[in-house]
């Protein structure tokens, strides 16, 4: 089932991005570059993002303190 859905997800996404450039072929010129300018700074500025958060995670931070919580043990009275 799930290779099903990755395979529809993959011929939708190329379905969808041939006919996009099929419409944006019969466009303007300057229409189309500042269309295809568009989505690929918008990829890119995704894909940066990303990566950013993907290293933020990994960086690790000192600022968290630990607690420990120390239990003392008392000889009770009548082992002595």
């Amino acid at each position: 089932m799930r290779r099903l859905v990755t395979r529809s997800r993959l011929w939708l996404t190329l379905l969808v991005s041939g006919g996009g450039l099929f419409l944006l072929e019969g466009c303007d010129p300057t229409v189309r570059d500042t269309v295809l300018g568009g989505v690929g700074t918008a990829a890119t500025s995704l894909s940066s993002t990303f990566i950013q958060a993907f290293m933020q995670s990994l960086q690790s931070t000192d600022d968290t303190t630990t607690t420990v919580r120390a239990i003392i043990e008392e000889d009770p009275a009548y082992f002595a």
